[in-house]
């Protein structure tokens, strides 16, 4: 895509299911303008990972590798913490939440509420 367009990440959204049918929920997640992909093992992950490269490659797309990071045991995502153990609350955000002040009016309430929804 053309660096600065306006609509990349709804083009991207669009476009990844058709580009990763079949890989997508067993071989690799989409959100966003990213792709996880896993495995339970490091063969099975290699695996995985050559078939999501290869689809990309079918359809002409490109990474940029200073983007790319590989072998990641878990991985801090919107959020959460995904590890081999399980989906965890990134300690970050929940440090965060603790310490934020007790609100005293209205606008802070709000500000606590966007906070606990995010």
């Amino acid at each position: 895509m053309p660096f600065g367009l306006k609509g990349f990440p709804a083009t991207f959204q669009r476009i990844m299911p058709t580009v990763l049918s079949g890989l997508q929920g067993l071989k690799c997640l989409i959100c966003l303008d990213d792709i996880i992909v896993f495995g339970e093992t490091l063969k099975v992950h290699n695996d995985n990972l050559r078939k999501v490269f290869a689809r990309l490659r079918m359809h002409n797309l490109k990474l940029q590798p200073d983007k790319c990071e590989f072998l990641k045991q878990g991985i801090t995502y919107l959020g959460h913490r995904l590890t081999p153990q399980g989906l965890f609350p990134d300690s970050d955000k929940v440090i965060t939440i603790r310490k934020f002040p007790i609100p005293t009016n209205n606008c802070q309430h709000k500000g606590l509420l966007g906070l606990a929804d995010y």
